[in-house]
């Protein structure tokens, strides 16, 4: 038989096909190869992010559960997730607390903690494929609470100081120049020891349906304390009805933040930076949501108007730590608000930074046409108080100090305006993962 031509030899030669298709895939097998190696390092890397997720959210909500702060929960969660390896900051990795979470069905649970831990990856062996990667986790835990009624009846002012007050200087609570102090549908709950904590003279008269002290009281100079219920003195403290509650924090600064010269106003809520003013016979009306004066003081002075009765929060706080605002309501103006009943901020109808110094003061003197529905809320400063002949049914006063400078009528029927009770045995344990 003839041998055929070498060139048809050659076209019909098969042999080291397979290694030629082999050669050119190579690169790819071993990309996917390597694809694989690497996803199972990331899915371990996963699995102890999500493990730290967990405990750092456990963790936090536990703090908050013993009346902690919101800022020592996230650094309890920071610490914890640590722990595991993955510390925020270092080797690629975040670690992020939000208080109440950002995202999910708990934004407007005041005592939910979210965790995020992300961690930055390195490809070792698909380098073919990414150039980077990325594992998160997040978790999310509530301190839940369990809430019993004091016998002793429903409360409308708590003064926080837990100091001795031994002068009218130091009084958790005074009154004096005939001021008429009525708490007759309610109680006054104060948290300062020594024999001054309640400091009434000059004709000042305070009547309250029950008056709780931690230390005990002083009434001369004609000044009368009139309980319809249960006096107490050595009383046990009470806690901080809002303590848990994060203040906002400031944005970008609004373009304008003084309104007068007796214009009529609607504004938005946002950051109000170095003081907030309505003066001169000014009428403004702000629409519902949270403003943020970030430093200087919020005043509603000369006349004017300020309504607010759409669910409102004014935070006084500092974006600097320094110079936290502070409130000046005077005489002859109009302030009314009422605070929102859902959301972070839900029955505070004004909210100071708990960092203020303690040497600040807020006044509020609008006489009878202030109308507050809500908590006015000063955990940190003295509040001079001379509300005139305001009637609203449900408006709450916590204060570092409480000095009233004219009369005053407060209640506490504040049933559906979002309000903590102030009075209650709340005991809060944290239930764990809840996402």
């Amino acid at each position: 038989m003839p041998v055929p031509p070498i060139h048809t030899r050659l076209a019909r030669d098969r042999s080291g096909a397979t290694a030629v298709v082999i050669g050119l895939s190579m690169t790819v097998l071993m990309g996917a190869a390597g694809l694989a190696i690497d996803l199972g390092l990331w899915y371990t890397d996963r699995r102890a992010a999500q493990d730290a997720a967990d405990s750092a959210a456990y963790s936090a909500a536990d703090d908050l559960s013993t009346g902690d702060t919101a800022a020592n929960a996230a650094a309890t969660a920071k610490a914890i997730a640590a722990q595991y390896g993955l510390t925020s900051g270092s080797n690629g990795v975040t670690v992020t607390v939000n208080q109440p979470p950002l995202s999910g069905t708990h934004t407007t649970t005041t005592n939910a903690v979210e965790v995020i831990v992300s961690k930055s990856e390195t490809p070792f062996f698909s380098t073919f494929f990414l150039n980077s990667a990325s594992v998160a986790a997040r978790a999310v835990a509530v301190a839940a609470s369990s809430t019993t009624t004091s016998a002793a009846g429903k409360y409308c002012v708590l003064a926080l100081d837990t100091s001795a007050a031994t002068t009218v200087s130091t009084a958790g609570v005074s009154g004096s120049n005939g001021v008429q102090i009525n708490l007759s549908t309610c109680g006054i709950q104060i948290n300062a020891s020594g024999s001054n904590a309640l400091y009434l003279t000059g004709g000042a008269t305070l009547k309250a349906a029950t008056a709780s002290i931690v230390g005990n009281y002083s009434v001369s100079n004609g000044a009368s304390l009139q309980v319809s219920g249960t006096l107490t003195t050595s009383a046990s403290s009470m806690s901080d009805p809002y303590g848990s509650v994060a203040v906002p924090a400031p944005g970008a600064c609004a373009s304008t933040n003084s309104w007068g010269n007796g214009g009529t106003y609607t504004i938005n809520p946002g950051t109000f930076c170095n003081g907030m003013t309505i003066s001169n016979g000014a009428h403004v009306t702000m629409n519902a949501g949270v403003y943020i004066v970030d430093r200087g003081s919020f005043l509603v002075s000369g006349g004017a108007t300020l309504t607010a009765t759409s669910g409102v929060t004014i935070v006084l706080t500092s974006s600097t730590g320094a110079n936290y605002a502070t409130a000046e309501v005077d005489n002859g103006t109009t302030l009314n608000i009422k605070a929102p009943t859902s959301g972070a901020t839900k029955g505070i109808a004004i909210f100071q930074d708990r960092a203020a110094s303690a040497s600040g003061t807020d006044t509020f003197a609008g006489g009878s046409s202030t109308t507050i529905q809500g908590a006015l809320y000063f955990p940190a400063q003295m509040v001079n108080f001379s509300n005139g002949a305001s009637t609203s049914i449900c408006t709450q006063l916590i204060a570092w100090r409480v000095n009233y400078t004219g009369g005053a009528t407060l209640q506490d029927s504040c049933s559906g305006y979002g309000t903590t009770e102030i009075g209650s045995t709340t005991t809060t344990t944290a239930t764990g993962l809840v996402e």
